[in-house]
């Protein structure tokens, strides 16, 4: 009984204890005085383990009494006396001092505790400021003990944590951030600055911790950036403190930092798949043959994409930093910064030493580049690139920009001389090799992989930044005048013939289904294309997106209507490796689409002259004589917009000729191949399958949602926001098509377009267009039954040793004469191919003494190129056909 007597008084004072202030002080300062003892007697207290773990013990009962009290009411008898005591120097020098990292972790959590309890004004205090300060120098600065990497977050958690509570009370910032060379009116005394700016690391040593950090993968990094990013944030509201950065070093480091990560990118780089994880639609073709030079990494390697992670949170970081500035010297300055010391000194110097010829350092640029381009959207950052890259006049230095101090123009200066070199050397010069002189280039490129690359970025530029490439990277001639429509009759003709075309080329099979999801997908393209809210908006509506700064406005470039010139070197490069389309490698062919629409996709680009026929080479058969009364006269007006025109052979749509000549091609295929359509329809189904069935387990594997973070709102669409903080992840998976020839992204296939929408077919004759549905389909629905037991008949041949399998290997030979534009298909006359067949590849030409074009290809490969030919021309359809009615196009009446 006095067993149980004592265990229950017993219990009650365990339970009494925290909720009494002097109890718990009383312990408090136990464990307190039992630590100074311990560190006191300790000789060397880093080899003392026993010191060592009742030391860290007593931290571990210290933070858990603070936090204890934190949650109980008042009065906080041990805050007040910690901060009375200022007990966490002694901390600072123990943990400091012992070279223990769980040392290390368990002071980090005390100064938390101190710092969560948001009493007793800690950071409001310079002595804790001082204190913290010189603990974190002593564990993660230069030449300091060195912690693990977990810790090491923890320790930048905490000092992110601090700038938040500067950049919410500004009241604190001198308390954190002291000068001694500033005056009374807090105008900084003017000191000797050379280009790279004052070193002060004691005036903000929370500041340069931060900025020490920010080059870091995963927590380390996020949390360093955030930080530095609330500190340039309090730069408006500190004119001292925005005085000091405008002459100090963090500029400097931050653009040298963003450079050192950019180098550590490989200098030549392979973007081919890793064999043993193809998609399918790699695998069925000859992607196995292609080989990537030895000394070339692989882009899809752990490493390397690491380091490009890093160097694009890095590179969000920067446009994050320019949003949130308020200060337009500090602003500037970055900016100064970023051009001199990155764009100028580093990322353009790679483009020029970038050679196609050594093996992937073309592939390496243009790769690069076009990921700069798709991470960044802020238009200062975006309009520097692509104004210097380009070579394009400076119309920033024209237009009118916010004054700026003293000390901002004498920084931009020292950088400007930092800069210049001498007269004689003309090498860095964009005007004489520069971006457009590179992509050009590498589309004309024998190597697949740099023609690829080139493409890619070309997309990227045509896509999100349509005005730069106009007069540079695309030549045109601009639209002054007004000029004729296109009739609804040449549409209909053109949609016929185009999807003619298609089932000529691929059959009849699936075309329905295709065509549906390509007018979808090319719907949310014109619609979230840049130069279609002039186009699409109502007339009274306003013409300009608010901008993310006024001065920024006048640099960016408005797209007047224009037309693409036929002497184009972009336009005919693709219209060469479209003239190459079945011997291409699948990933050419799949960016190849991809930029030709994305060309297409510009509302302000007349199709007319290479897409559709110009209104002015109509030709319409004489009617008879007209009716003489009409019951309105609009009707009469319709009569003749709905006539169908013709034209000659020269006024044929350049890409339309183009695809005409690899009907021919097709043609010759199927006339020396027996069942080539059966061959193909096989190709179409096993990827239709293969699409469906990812499609279904993607539905039935249940995924978990990823848990957002407190700062992680939802943002509208097409607006852009700083990601705070936040991994960039790689979405840019190659090939663009994912595993199917249908569709460009996922996303495009979730967006909803009425079920109304007109299509052409080749059954209905001169009708569907403005028709107000469908109905039922003209084509016939694809009988995926009747072939399942064929289905995987011509699957890759390195699967099955049949003599199917070994049909499909068969090689097919192309050959366009030196100098002309037609390629003959050798087939049963090229069996097998010859071992030396150097006297096939020279032409007889006296003249230039030119070499034919011989390409090759196995069977399955071509026919996997077909079955994409085919998905591209319905893209061209649906192209063609969602502008007439989206952009008002074509003259109806």
């Amino acid at each position: 009984m006095d067993f149980l007597v004592r265990l229950l008084g017993g219990s009650q004072k365990k339970q009494a204890a925290p909720n009494n202030p002097q109890q718990r002080l009383a312990r408090f300062r136990q464990r307190y005085n039992q630590v100074l003892q311990t560190w006191q007697k300790a000789q060397n207290l880093a080899s003392d383990r026993e010191a060592l773990g009742n030391i860290r013990r007593g931290f571990q009962a210290l933070t858990a009494i603070l936090n204890d009290e934190s949650r109980s009411p008042a009065p906080h008898m041990c805050l007040q006396f910690a901060a009375a005591n200022q007990i966490y120097t002694a901390v600072s020098k123990i943990a400091a001092t012992s070279h223990d990292e769980g040392m290390v972790r368990d002071a980090v959590a005390f100064y938390n505790a101190l710092i969560d309890s948001e009493e007793e004004d800690f950071l409001e205090n310079d002595v804790f400021a001082v204190s913290l300060m010189n603990f974190i120098n002593r564990t993660v600065g230069s030449g300091s003990m060195g912690v693990g990497e977990d810790i090491e977050a923890d320790i930048v958690e905490l000092l992110f944590g601090i700038a938040a509570k500067i950049r919410l009370q500004p009241e604190i910032l001198p308390v954190w951030f002291t000068t001694a060379s500033s005056e009374p009116n807090g105008r900084l005394v003017n000191q000797k600055v050379d280009f790279a700016g004052v070193t002060q690391k004691e005036d903000f040593p929370l500041c340069y911790q931060l900025i020490d950090h920010v080059h870091h993968e995963g927590r380390i990094g996020d949390f360093a950036r955030t930080g530095l990013l609330y500190i340039f944030e309090s730069a408006s509201k500190s004119m001292t403190l925005e005085a000091w950065i405008v002459n100090s070093d963090l500029p400097t480091l931050m653009a040298t930092g963003l450079g050192a990560l950019y180098s550590q990118l490989s200098r030549k780089l392979s973007v081919l798949h890793p064999p043993q994880n193809l998609p399918i639609i790699l695998s069925l073709s000859d992607y196995n043959e292609m080989q990537s030079t030895a000394q070339a990494e692989s882009f899809f390697g752990e490493d390397f994409q690491n380091h490009l992670v890093t160097f694009l949170s890095y590179l969000t970081f920067w446009q994050d930093v320019l949003e949130h500035c308020r200060s337009t010297d500090v602003r500037h300055t970055l900016i100064d910064h970023f051009q001199i010391l990155f764009l100028q000194q580093l990322l353009y110097p790679s483009l020029l030493e970038s050679s196609d010829a050594d093996g992937g350092s073309s592939v390496a640029v243009l790769t690069y580049l076009r990921r700069i381009l798709d991470a960044l959207d802020h238009p200062e950052l975006v309009n520097m690139i692509l104004q210097y890259l380009l070579a394009l006049q400076d119309y920033a230095a024209t237009s009118p920009r916010a004054p700026r101090s003293p000390s901002a123009i004498k920084r931009r200066q020292s950088l400007i001389l930092l800069n210049a070199r001498d007269q004689e050397d003309d090498r860095l010069n964009p005007s004489l090799f520069n971006l457009v002189d590179l992509v050009l280039g590498s589309t004309n490129s024998r190597n697949a992989q740099t023609v690829g690359a080139a493409l890619k970025l070309t997309t990227v530029i045509l896509g999100k930044n349509h005005g730069y490439a106009l007069g540079s990277l695309v030549k045109v001639m601009y639209v002054h005048h007004k000029e004729h429509y296109r009739t609804v009759g040449s549409l209909n003709v053109e949609l016929e013939s185009y999807l003619n075309l298609a089932i000529d080329i691929g059959g009849e099979d699936g075309v329905d289904e295709a065509y549906d999801s390509h007018l979808k997908d090319i719907q949310a393209i014109l619609e979230s294309h840049p130069c279609s809210l002039k186009a699409i908006a109502l007339p009274d509506a306003a013409m300009k997106s608010q901008a993310y700064f006024d001065e920024t406005e006048s640099s960016v470039r408005e797209v007047d209507p224009h037309y693409l010139l036929p002497e184009d070197p972009l336009s005919q490069s693709l219209v060469q490796l479209l003239l190459t389309f079945l011997t291409n490698d699948v990933e050419t062919n799949l960016a190849l689409t991809e930029t030709i629409i994305g060309m297409g996709s510009c509302s302000q680009l007349r199709l007319e002259g290479w897409l559709s026929v110009d209104p002015a080479d109509y030709q319409f058969e004489d009617m008879g004589p007209e009716p003489t009364n009409f019951s309105n006269e609009s009707f009469r007006d319709m009569l003749m917009a709905s006539r169908i025109p013709s034209w000659k052979s020269s006024a044929t749509p350049q890409l339309l000729a183009c695809l005409q000549q690899i009907q021919a091609q097709v043609e010759a295929l199927r006339n020396d191949i027996s069942d080539w359509d059966e061959h193909v329809s096989n190709r179409k189904s096993a990827f239709r399958f293969h699409e469906e069935m990812h499609e279904a387990m993607k539905m039935s594997t249940p995924q978990q949602k990823p848990r957002r973070a407190p700062s992680d709102t939802p943002t509208p669409a097409g607006s852009w926001t700083p990601q705070i903080p936040r991994h960039v992840m790689d979405n840019s998976a190659t090939p663009s098509r994912s595993q199917s020839p249908r569709g460009r992204k996922e996303a495009l296939a979730e967006r909803t377009t009425p079920t109304a929408s007109p299509a052409p077919s080749r059954f209905g004759g001169q009708t569907l267009v403005g028709s107000p549905s469908r109905g039922l389909s003209p084509l016939p629905a694809p009988q995926v039954s009747k072939r399942n037991a064929t289905l995987f008949s011509d699957i890759d041949a390195n699967f099955a040793g049949l003599k199917h399998s070994e049909f499909l290997k068969r090689r097919i030979r192309f050959r366009r004469p030196a100098g002309s534009q037609q390629i003959e298909v050798q087939l049963s006359k090229y069996q097998p191919p010859p071992k030396d067949d150097s006297e096939d590849v020279v032409s007889d030409d006296e003249e230039g003494n030119e070499k034919d074009d011989i390409r090759e290809a196995s069977l399955l490969h071509i026919i996997t190129n077909v079955v994409i030919l085919q998905e591209f021309v319905l893209e061209l359809v649906a192209l063609i056909q969602i502008r007439a009615s989206l952009f008002r196009e074509v003259r109806f009446a």
